[in-house]
């Protein structure tokens, strides 16, 4: 059920969102005079990264300024937010941020995080994506069952994540649990390290946005076993949810958003606004992410986002009691 209630709170957020106008830009409307930095608490080539370097380049034409896109990874994102959160807040700084950074850090560990909710002004809600269970070729499992299995057989396989604490990790976490296995993780510095480690045999498994897992699976680096929404992503037709597989309402979905730090001015965050609301809303963009597996969300005001983020962290914060998900772990 608290898996359901993500997907309604997610969706009712995007309603809500799709169909308000971010503010509209006056003349006196704050204007960046030098680069903008935008950072990713990840190493390049995973989501976050992808989606930020789409986009930088219209972000930049849009703004009158270059935006210089800068990787922060480390601790699943935690190091560049800690960063974003002691940055000046006057629009030469801001970052993309996801679930496991901006929610379910300060879920799992709010004593220990080094840094609050209230530290960042969220910009506006960015992206959605399915995510994929995939696997390494040479591990005998061909679907959910199968792997449950294998795990069960080979104590020594592991599974990686390009962070401890982000959504894959707790995804990843609540879908064994619900199988009924215990399996070692082993946590990198981003999702390429992950997907490198994966193709060499080292670990048998990750959780991975669409993004990421289904060109490895297209090109058969990869075995897709399952996704993890309630309906099939168009880029892998064939593979069945884990719904379908008997994870009954299993519905967790990766999300990408723009945040500042906080106290940013309102005119500033008026521009951002307006810029990323225009840019999000680029058919050539959208055909981008679109090819991706990823789904642009556009209008989300930053009130909106800052309720969305409430709700999210609290459906986290049900995960993890119901999953008994610990920092430690």
């Amino acid at each position: 059920m608290f898996v359901r209630n993500l997907r309604c709170a997610l969706g009712a957020v995007l309603v809500a969102g799709t169909a308000a106008a971010a503010p509209a830009v006056a003349a006196d409307a704050w204007k960046p005079t030098k680069p903008v930095r935008l950072m990713v608490g990840f190493a390049p080539g995973g989501s976050a990264d992808t989606l930020a370097r789409l986009l930088a380049d219209p972000l930049s034409q849009r703004l009158g300024q270059p935006v210089v896109v800068e990787n922060v990874a480390g601790a699943g994102g935690n190091i560049m937010a800690m960063r974003l959160s002691q940055a000046r807040p006057d629009g030469y700084t801001i970052g993309i941020g996801a679930a496991g950074s901006m929610a379910i850090t300060y879920v799992l560990n709010p004593k220990g995080t080094h840094y609050k909710p209230t530290d960042f002004t969220p910009i506006t809600q960015a992206a959605t994506q399915p995510n994929v269970l995939i696997i390494n070729k040479d591990v005998p499992a061909n679907n959910l069952t199968e792997l449950k299995e294998y795990f069960q057989k080979t104590p020594s396989a592991s599974y990686g994540i390009a962070g401890v604490g982000i959504s894959n990790h707790l995804i990843a976490e609540t879908m064994l649990h619900r199988l009924g296995v215990k399996v070692p993780v082993a946590a990198y510095r981003g999702a390429a390290p992950v997907i490198t480690d994966l193709l060499g045999g080292h670990i048998a498994m990750t959780m991975d946005n669409i993004s990421t897992a289904a060109p490895l699976a297209q090109q058969g680096k990869v075995k897709a076993i399952g996704v993890a929404s309630l309906k099939r992503a168009a880029q892998l037709p064939n593979v069945p949810t884990l719904d379908e597989q008997g994870l009954k309402g299993f519905d967790m979905p990766t999300w990408q958003g723009v945040f500042a730090p906080a106290g940013l001015p309102a005119d500033v965050l008026a521009t951002y606004q307006a810029a990323f609301r225009d840019v999000l809303a680029q058919p050539a963009l959208k055909e981008k992410m679109a090819g991706l597996g990823s789904e642009p969300v556009t209008g989300v005001t930053s009130e909106q986002f800052a309720q969305f983020l409430e709700k999210d962290r609290q459906q986290w914060a049900d995960i993890v009691k119901a999953a008994n998900i610990s920092i430690e772990q």
